[in-house]
């Protein structure tokens, strides 16, 4: 399949934008819920063992980059699109403006 036959083949699942039908909250809530309760039973399991709590700091840090690396990650491929699309477009725009 060709790229621009790929842009004009309509998008399943994509629902980004103004008028976007908002997806469910409950998987968010879920996933955050599952997140808290294992930080919870990190907390207990390194407190009671007897192990200081300074070494959960490592884990918590490493998470934190992931998550901002991820949200860093989707940004780029966002603009990456968008910049792909203006650039698949545009020569259509100016081959026609040439042809007249």
């Amino acid at each position: 399949m060709s790229v621009h036959a790929a842009l004009v083949r309509p998008v399943l699942r994509t629902s980004r934008g103004r008028h976007a039908k908002p997806r469910p909250a409950w998987p968010r809530v879920a996933g955050r819920a599952v997140f808290l309760v294992l930080a919870v039973l990190a907390v207990v399991a390194v407190v009671g063992a007897g192990w200081p709590p300074v070494l959960l700091v490592v884990p918590a840090a490493a998470l934190v980059l992931f998550v901002a690396s991820v949200a860093k990650l989707r940004t780029a491929s966002r603009k990456i699109d968008t910049i792909f699309a203006e650039e698949l477009i545009k020569p259509e725009s100016v081959s026609a403006a040439e042809a007249a």
